[in-house]
C-alpha cells in the first residue's frame, strides 16, 4: 500500500508538500497538479485519523440516531448528509438502538476520532458526558442551554391535526401514542391535541401503550379490534406517527368500518421510505429538509461558551391525503 513518501517521490517533491496539499494547505499549481497525478497512479488513501490529529478535527460528522427502521429517520439521514455534501463533510452514522451504553460508546468514539461536531437524536440521558467544547446540535430533545436544539412545531400540529379532522365532520376523538419519557416531542402532540378537544368541547380518549416497542402493532390492532367490534366509538383518530397509523389502518382491516368514510385518520410525519414513495395517511408533515438544514448550520457556527441557547421551532403543515375526507 503506497503511502506519503511513495507520492512525494514520484511527483518529485518533499513529503512536506504533499502533507500541505492533502491537508488543504496551499502549494503551487504545478505541484498540486504532479501530486494529484501521483496519488491517483498509486491510488494513495490519506491516513483520516492523521490528519485528524494534525489538524486537531477531521471533516466527519457523526450522527446518532435511534434506530433506522422509519420513514422519518431515514429521510432526515438522506437530508443530513445532502447538507454535510455541501460543505464538504461527511457523515459517520451512528444506530444505537435506543441502548444507552451504545449511544454513550458512540459519543466517545466521537471525540476520540476528533470529529467535526455530532447531531443527535437522543431519548438517553447523554447530558453528563457532552463537553462545552464539543460542537453538538440536538433534534426533538432539550439538552441545555448551550446546545443548539432544532424541533418542530408538535404542539401546534397536533392541534391542527385535531382541528381538521373537526371541521370535516368527525365528533368524537381517538388519540394513539406509545408512552416514550424521554421524547417531549410526542407528549407535546398529546398535550396539543387535548389542548384542542378541550377547547372545543369534544369527547375525546387517549390510548397510551406503555409496553416495548416489539409488539406495539399488534396491541394497536387488539386494542381497535376490542374498541369497534360492535360499534363505532370513536369517528376521528389521531397517531402521533405516521407508523402508528399504519398500524391502525392495519387493525381496521377485518372490521366493519372503513376509513376514511366512518373513521378519519391523520398521521404525524410525513415522511417517505424511498424518494418517489406515494403517501396515502394524511398527515401532519414536518419540513425533514430543512430540519436537515439548520442543524448542519448550527453546527458550523456552534460556540459552546454561549450562555443562551439557538431554539428552533420550525412549522408544520397539514396534508391532505386517502385517510380523510373532502370537506363539503
Amino acid at each position: 500500500m503506497a503511502n506519503m513518501n511513495d507520492v512525494a517521490k514520484l511527483a518529485g517533491v518533499s513529503r512536506g508538500t504533499v502533507s500541505n496539499y492533502i491537508n488543504g494547505v496551499k502549494v503551487k499549481a504545478v505541484l498540486a497538479e504532479r501530486i494529484e497525478v501521483a496519488i491517483k497512479e498509486l491510488n494513495y488513501v490519506p491516513n483520516q485519523s492523521a490528519r485528524a490529529l494534525k489538524k486537531q478535527t477531521s471533516d466527519t460528522v457523526a450522527f446518532i440516531l435511534p434506530t433506522i427502521w422509519t420513514p422519518f429517520f431515514a429521510e432526515l439521514t438522506h437530508y443530513i448528509q445532502l447538507e454535510l455534501q455541501k460543505n464538504n463533510l461527511k457523515m459517520l452514522l451512528c444506530n444505537s438502538n435506543n441502548e444507552f451504553t451504545l449511544e454513550l460508546d458512540y459519543v466517545k468514539m466521537a471525540k476520540e476520532e476528533k470529529v467535526k461536531g455530532i447531531i443527535t437524536i437522543s431519548y438517553s440521558d447523554i447530558e453528563p458526558y457532552i463537553t462545552s467544547n464539543l460542537p453538538i446540535v440536538s433534534i426533538e430533545r432539550y439538552f441545555n442551554q448551550r446546545v443548539p436544539f432544532v424541533t418542530s412545531d408538535n404542539f401546534q400540529g397536533a392541534r391542527l391535526a385535531a382541528h381538521e379532522l373537526h371541521k370535516r365532520g368527525s365528533k368524537k376523538f381517538l388519540m394513539i401514542l406509545r408512552a416514550l419519557p424521554a421524547n417531549l416531542g410526542i407528549y407535546e402532540r398529546m398535550n396539543g391535541f387535548i389542548a384542542y378537544c378541550k377547547h372545543e368541547g369534544l369527547e375525546y380518549e387517549v390510548y397510551m401503550d406503555k409496553g416495548e416497542s416489539m409488539g406495539f402493532a399488534q396491541r394497536i390492532e387488539s386494542y381497535i379490534q376490542k374498541e369497534y367490534r360492535n360499534e363505532c366509538p370513536y369517528d376521528g383518530i389521531f397517531a402521533v406517527t405516521d407508523r402508528y397509523a399504519e398500524y391502525v389502518i392495519q387493525a381496521f382491516q377485518n372490521l366493519p368500518w372503513k376509513i376514511p368514510e366512518d373513521v378519519q385518520l391523520i398521521g404525524f410525519d410525513g415522511a417517505r421510505s424511498y424518494h418517489q414513495q406515494p403517501l396515502t395517511v394524511s398527515t401532519i408533515a414536518q419540513n425533514i429538509k430543512e430540519i436537515a438544514k439548520v442543524s448542519i448550520e448550527e453546527l458550523l457556527q456552534f460556540d459552546g461558551q454561549k450562555s443562551f441557547q439557538n431554539k428552533h421551532i420550525l412549522p408544520v403543515q397539514f396534508w391532505d391525503l386517502k385517510t380523510t375526507r373532502n370537506l363539503e
